[in-house]
C-alpha cells in the first residue's frame, strides 16, 4: 500500500477444472463440492536480485504456508467468479512471514539459498474446492484450484469464513424479512 491506495488484489487463474475437482474430492469421500477463493497474501522469495522465484502465500493465522514456485503469479483479468468468497483477514506480520519461511525452509531443504525478499505481501485469491462428506459430523476438504493438491492449512480459515458467511446470510436474511414485514404492514 503505497501513498494511501489499497493494493489490488489479484485473482489466481483456477487451473482444476469442476470435473477434476469432483473426482478427486470423491476419491477423499466427499459427496458434494463447490468452487471456492480464499483471500491470502503472496510474499517474494527469491535471490538477492530482488526478482521473485517463488511465493510464499499465507494469512495472520495460519501455521504453514503454501509455497508456490514460479516467477510470476499464474493470474486472471477477471475478478473471482462464481464461488463462495472467504476473506482470510489482515497480511502476516514480518515477524510471522521469517516463522513460516522457516518451516518451508526446514520441510523443503532444496529451497534454502533464497530468501524473503523485502517488499510488501500482495494480496490474492486462491482459487479452491471445498468438499464436503456427511457422516456423524460433517467434513471439509480443501482442494487447491491450482494443483488438486489437499490443503488442511486452509481449513481453520475456510470454516471460519463459512460461519462469518452464515452468520452475515442470518443477519441480512432477519433485515430483509424486517424490511419486507414493515412493506406489507404499510401496504
Amino acid at each position: 500500500m503505497s501513498g494511501g491506495r489499497m493494493v489490488e488484489c489479484l485473482t489466481l487463474a483456477r487451473r482444476i477444472d469442476t470435473t477434476a475437482a469432483q473426482k478427486r474430492l470423491q476419491r477423499l469421500g466427499a459427496n458434494a463440492c463447490e468452487p471456492a477463493w480464499v483471500r491470502l497474501w503472496a510474499a517474494g522469495l527469491g535471490v538477492a536480485d530482488g526478482k521473485p522465484g517463488a511465493w510464499l502465500l499465507s494469512a495472520h493465522e495460519m501455521r504453514r504456508a503454501l509455497l508456490l514456485v514460479g516467477a510470476e503469479l499464474p493470474t486472471q483479468k477477471e475478478e473471482p467468479s462464481a464461488g463462495v468468497k472467504i476473506d482470510s483477514g489482515s497480511p502476516p506480520t514480518p515477524k510471522a512471514l521469517d516463522r513460516l519461511w522457516l518451516w518451508e525452509r526446514i520441510a523443503t531443504p532444496r529451497h534454502w539459498r533464497i530468501q524473503m525478499l523485502d517488499s510488501t505481501p500482495v494480496p490474492i485469491w486462491l482459487p479452491c474446492w471445498l468438499g464436503y462428506a456427511r457422516g456423524r459430523q460433517l467434513r471439509l476438504t480443501v482442494l487447491s484450484g491450482l494443483s488438486g493438491e489437499t490443503l488442511p492449512m486452509l481449513k481453520p480459515i475456510v470454516l471460519k469464513g463459512l460461519q462469518q458467511a452464515y452468520r452475515n446470510g442470518q443477519e441480512s436474511a432477519t433485515k430483509n424479512s424486517g424490511t419486507k414485514a414493515r412493506r406489507e404492514k404499510a401496504v
